[in-house]
């Protein structure tokens, strides 16, 4: 038997699969940066941000939450910590609890309970939290607090995800971005 040629037939099948093959590799490459796009456009990120106002002898102390990402935010949970255990956010709740003196420092003027199955939408906020109090109390608050002035008093902490189920985790006292879990 003699050398047997490579037909022209098989060099076209040939090149036909091959082409097949790397249009299906491109395709699968292809929907992957879709599938990656698709979820980083709906990515939300929760950040925190306190303020504070005072005139002529009432000091205003706030804190609010807000989704600055792209896509809804879904708590799972929040929460103030405190000494290593979790409080529901309920800012009234967590007063008693946390700190039963602080009524002779402060008052509570505003609280939100945000709970499980919230959701944030893009560019909403919510506050969490205001407080006011005398001028002449904010030495008394400090020390009672233990906190220095400037400093964050009260820890929130939050889980939250995405519509695709990606989790993240992140507090108010960070500047950090959020821990994916």
């Amino acid at each position: 038997m003699g050398k047997s040629k490579i037909s022209a037939d098989r060099i076209l099948g040939l090149s036909a699969m091959l082409i097949s093959l790397l249009t299906l590799i491109i395709f699968i490459y292809q929907t992957s940066l879709m599938r990656t796009q698709s979820r980083l456009s709906v990515t939300p990120r929760i950040a925190f941000s306190t303020y504070e106002s005072a005139n002529d002898s009432i000091v205003t102390v706030g804190a609010e939450i807000e989704n600055k990402g792209l896509g809804p935010a879904i708590i799972e949970s929040i929460a103030f910590v405190h000494e290593g255990k979790r409080f529901p956010l309920n800012m009234n709740k967590f007063l008693t609890q946390a700190y039963p003196d602080f009524e002779q420092y402060a008052d509570l003027t505003q609280s939100v309970s945000l709970t499980k199955g919230s959701t944030l939408s893009p560019d909403e906020k919510s506050n969490i939290y205001t407080l006011k109090f005398r001028l002449e109390e904010v030495e008394g608050l400090l020390n009672y607090l233990n906190i220095e002035l400037g400093e964050n008093p009260f820890m929130i902490e939050v889980v939250y995800s995405s519509i695709y189920g990606d989790r993240w985790k992140t507090n108010n006292l960070i500047d950090d971005h959020p821990e994916e879990l």
